[in-house]
C-alpha cells in the first residue's frame, strides 16, 4: 500500500465522523486472498467515500456486507460478471491486448474478482490479475475493462488531481471533488 495515497485520501476526507466496524477477515477468509492494504485502512477509517459532484456518481463501501454472509455478498456484487461471463470467452482490457479466460474471471478458490464500488453507472472491481500477482482496480463495461494497475486510494487520488481521466467521462470530471 501507497501509505502517501491513504494519507492524501485522508486529507482530501478530513476526520472520520464515526468509529467504522469493518472486519477484513471474513472477506478475506471467503475471497481466499488478503484484500488490498489501502482498501482495508480506508474502510476501518471511513466505512465508504462518496464523491459530492453531479449524482453522488462515485461510490465505494463496505455497507453492502453490513451482517449479511460473506459469500453471499460477494456473489451478489459479482454477478454481473458471472452473468455476462456465460456469453463469452475471454474478457478483454482497453488499451491491453491481452484476453482474461473466463475461467479465471469464474473461479471461486480464490476468488479473482470482488466489486468495490461504483462510478459514473459502472461497477468498480478489484481483479486479482494474473500478470501482476496482485489487485487491481478495473472499471467493467460489458467484457471490456478498463484497468488501473495501482491501489483504490492511488486511483481515487489521481482522479481528483486530474491525472487519471476514466473511461466514459470528459478530462477533468473529478477534479477537485470533494469526498463524503
Amino acid at each position: 500500500m501507497s501509505k502517501d495515497h491513504f494519507e492524501e485520501m485522508s486529507r482530501m476526507l478530513g476526520v472520520p465522523s464515526a468509529q467504522v466496524m469493518f472486519d477484513p477477515e471474513p472477506l478475506e477468509r471467503v475471497l481466499g486472498r488478503a484484500l488490498p492494504r489501502d482498501y482495508v485502512a480506508l474502510m476501518q477509517a471511513y466505512g465508504g467515500v462518496v464523491s459530492t459532484i453531479e449524482d453522488a456518481c462515485l461510490l465505494i463501501t463496505v455497507a453492502c456486507f453490513g451482517r449479511q454472509d460473506p459469500r453471499r455478498a460477494i456473489e451478489e456484487g459479482n454477478y454481473p460478471v458471472y452473468y455476462l461471463a456465460d456469453d463469452a470467452p475471454y474478457f478483454r482490457f482497453m488499451d491491453d491486448s491481452r484476453k482474461v479466460d473466463i475461467s479465471w474471471i469464474l473461479c471461486r478458490e480464490p476468488y479473482n474478482v470482488f466489486l468495490v464500488g461504483e462510478v459514473i453507472g459502472e461497477s468498480l472491481y478489484f481483479f486479482f490479475d494474473p500478470d501482476v500477482a496482485d489487485w487491481t482496480v478495473v472499471l467493467g463495461s460489458g467484457y471490456l475493462w478498463w484497468q488501473f494497475r495501482g491501489g483504490i486510494c492511488e486511483l481515487l487520488v489521481k482522479m481528483v488531481e486530474g491525472e487519471i481521466v476514466l473511461p466514459y467521462t470528459e478530462e477533468g470530471y473529478f477534479v477537485g471533488s470533494s469526498f463524503l
